[in-house]
């Protein structure tokens, strides 16, 4: 429901209040978003409500699953793609993006190299790539 995905979505930016001051939603109006680990789309809602074009590649078909019905539910426009990062070519077609974006993501992978390689074929000159890992 709409109440359920509020609550969620609040949730995760108390819990983390500096994602919205990272990730600069609404600078993205009107540009080509691709995320890598959507989750349960929190960023996606927020990414595709400011008006990006928006894309993401997720891992778990459980939380791709509720990124869809998320989607849905607030009538709201973007590609979602299953697969691993790791192959993110043979999972997205190839195109250039303005921003790839990732949160907390790409370390858990056992070859984040990989993933990095991969996201380096949907760069343009002027494009970004916003990336946030953990650490201890």
């Amino acid at each position: 429901t709409k109440e359920y995905f509020d609550q969620v979505e609040a949730r995760k930016y108390m819990v983390e209040p500096h994602i919205p001051g990272f990730s600069e939603f609404e600078r993205w109006k009107g540009k080509k978003v691709l995320e890598i680990g959507c989750g349960l789309g929190t960023a996606a809602v927020s990414f595709a409500r400011a008006g990006a074009d928006y894309t993401a590649v997720e891992l778990s078909e459980e939380s791709l699953k509720l990124a869809r019905q998320r989607f849905e539910v607030f009538g709201l426009q973007g590609r979602f793609y299953s697969g691993n990062a790791e192959e993110l070519s043979s999972v997205v077609p190839v195109e250039r993006y303005d921003l790839v974006y990732s949160f907390g993501v790409i370390h858990h992978a056992p070859h984040p190299e990989k993933i990095v390689a991969e996201v380096k074929k949907y760069l343009g000159p002027d494009s970004e790539f916003r990336l946030m890992l953990y650490a201890k």
